[in-house]
């Protein structure tokens, strides 16, 4: 836990925060990537210490007089934000607004309190250089965010006797809220469970994501039928989400791998052409229980690179004109899209990509603002973990990232690569695990199937060295031999990452005995049983 209010950054030269998703990126080069694209309760009406440092000039006092106190938690004090935000925030007037808008006002102003916590417990991690965990998952589902966080600040009692004193009741502002459509099971509900705890427990641990925009589906009875019907609950606006256009990344698909050669003139391989797609952040304030921390779930939406193509437009082909967008929006508009057909197995598997390249742009950049940093300290300070094989494609892009990009050599990226990854497994049949056709990975991602490739040649060699040319080393190549060329996610999960485990005891067993056996007994004959690990 922090102290009353530690000293948070103000930035003297302000950067555009325009709400706009214009490209600045030329999509025919190469390294662009980790580079942005503008490159609570407890703490009720505290004062906040003016830095001791001449960082800030003299000029900065005033603004630092008015913020140095956290915003009230009295039930006036409540009711004027609230009749602030429905005013200013939403256009409405004290005659005429809605239960929703009420719902909307009442968020803004829990939001409020819940950013003076984020901004904090950020500022205290990096004070504290501490190591942070990354969680990489499909899905979030998260449930209502308003009753959630009100508990977990401890102000159920302040908001309820404000509202009570305006004429209404809180359970019917928590009746408006819809419920994000960010996931639909147990791995998504785990996922959430995880933020909630890691904030209590006040854990550095930040959640990754992808924002759909429509998620799973509702469900309706219509002539004794289940019918289902999209489910569009970002309809009415979400007011605990920050959108953050500042924090956007490019992600590449489809182009081409060339030679040629770096600044200094040594030879290397560069991803060049294809797709453009933007990532653009929204922040989810995770608040902890009884605790100071506010944690965060950081997910993606999908933008073009390209906004409308005017030429197109004049040209009367107004369909074109938008191609770029709606190709975009279509990796965030919907969870688990049908992959019945080669078109939807090709959709998630960009999505997957999409999500995943741009956290771990995001977590890297952040590593690399620390003073002096080092390569072999990554380990130290992050730990990515993949929530099933969804985000498995982690591990060829942070080798990408650290080759290609950082111009780390080989052999320590892979070092690094295999001591922050960890995989939780949650399918334990090994014919439902995850299986991507070369021949669409290939025209997809091309130098990530280069990676692969390295990476099986070298993992092949050392079990031909340890067991001969024998049953295990197809069985536990990353390569599946057939028909149809596949790579294994779930044997790229297995031999990249730190730890893996089950999601409870038996779960556990179950890998190590029916999932991966041929890789336990290998993590056994390595002196490593502790490799395959209950949580």
């Amino acid at each position: 836990q922090f102290p009353a209010r530690s000293a948070f950054n103000l930035v003297l030269l302000p950067r555009p925060r325009a709400m706009t998703t214009a490209s600045v990126w030329d999509p025919n080069a190469a390294g662009m990537e980790m580079k942005r694209k503008s490159s609570f309760s407890l703490l009720d009406n505290m004062p906040r210490p003016m830095p001791e440092s001449d960082e800030h000039p003299a000029t900065m006092e005033k603004l630092w007089k008015l913020m140095e106190t956290y915003e009230p938690n009295d039930p006036e004090s409540i009711q004027k934000a609230f009749a602030r935000h429905l005013e200013y925030s939403l256009a409405c007037t004290r005659f005429n607004f809605t239960m929703a808008d009420a719902y909307r006002a009442a968020g803004l102003v829990l939001r409020d309190r819940l950013m003076e916590s984020l901004n904090d417990t950020n500022d205290w991690y990096r004070t504290q250089d501490v190591k942070r965990g990354y969680y990489l998952s499909a899905e979030f589902l998260i449930g209502r965010h308003m009753q959630n966080a009100i508990v977990n600040l401890d102000l159920e009692k302040p908001f309820k006797d404000a509202f009570m004193g305006l004429g209404m009741q809180l359970e019917e502002l928590f009746s408006q809220e819809s419920d994000p459509a960010l996931g639909n099971g147990g791995l998504g509900r785990l996922a959430a469970c995880f933020l909630d705890s890691m904030a209590t427990l006040s854990l550095p641990c930040w959640g990754y994501g992808i924002r759909y925009s429509y998620g799973m589906f509702k469900q309706y009875i219509e002539d004794g039928r289940q019918v289902e019907r999209p489910d569009f609950w970002l309809g009415d606006g979400c007011p605990f989400e920050i959108p953050r256009p500042d924090v956007t990344y490019p992600v590449r698909l489809y182009g081409k791998v060339i030679e040629t050669v770096d600044e200094n003139n040594n030879w290397c391989l560069k991803w060049v052409g294809g797709d453009l797609i933007q990532a653009m952040a929204y922040d989810n304030p995770i608040p902890g229980f009884d605790t100071y921390n506010t944690n965060n779930l950081r997910l993606w939406r999908a933008c073009p690179a390209k906004e409308f193509d005017l030429d197109a437009f004049s040209a009367a082909n107004y369909t074109e004109s938008v191609e770029q967008r709606r190709k975009a929006e279509d990796l965030s508009a919907v969870l688990y899209p049908n992959d019945a057909t080669y078109e939807g197995k090709e959709l998630r598997l960009r999505q997957q990509y999409f999500f995943v390249s741009a956290s771990l742009q995001d977590l890297l950049r952040e590593f690399i603002k620390r003073p002096g940093y080092k390569w072999s300290e990554l380990p130290e300070k992050v730990a990515v973990q993949m929530n099933d094989t969804h985000p498995t494609i982690a591990i060829p892009e942070m080798m990408r990232l650290l080759v290609d990009v950082m111009h780390v050599g080989w052999d320590e990226a892979w070092d690094i690569t295999t001591k922050c990854c960890n995989y939780t497994n949650h399918t334990v049949m090994p014919e439902a695990l995850e299986k991507w056709p070369v021949e669409m990975m290939e025209r997809m991602l091309p130098r990530h199937v280069q990676i692969l490739g390295e990476i099986n040649l070298r993992w092949c060699k050392e079990l031909i060295a340890k067991y001969g040319d024998g049953p295990i080393v197809p069985a536990l190549s990353i390569f599946e031999e057939g028909e149809v060329k596949k790579i294994r996610m779930g044997n790229l999960a297995i031999m990249g990452s730190n730890k893996i485990n089950g999601v409870a005891a038996i779960h556990t067993e179950i890998i190590k005995k029916e999932t991966f056996p041929e890789f336990y007994k290998y993590c056994c004959d390595m002196g490593e049983k502790d490799k395959i690990v209950n949580m």
